[in-house]
């Protein structure tokens, strides 16, 4: 049998980080990680104190996480 699909609360909340703006991505009340803009016009995703992982665009950096997120839960 399969499980029933479920609404996720996913939360993007404006944060500052050392002085730079970015947003900070929440499910169900637990931060999950960080997205902060790069000098170049890229992107850093963030989980917890996991490497950085850089992509072209916002948009890939939040995808990157929720992937993330429900690879491991």
């Amino acid at each position: 049998m399969s499980k029933k699909k479920q609404p996720v609360g996913v939360a993007i909340d404006d944060v500052t980080i050392k002085g730079v703006d970015g947003l900070q991505l929440s499910i169900n009340d637990e931060v999950i990680g960080t997205v902060m803009p790069l000098e170049n016009g890229s992107f850093e995703a963030q989980i917890g104190s996991d490497r950085p992982v850089k992509v072209k665009t916002q948009d890939e950096a939040v995808e990157y996480l929720i992937q993330a997120y429900n690879l491991h839960h």
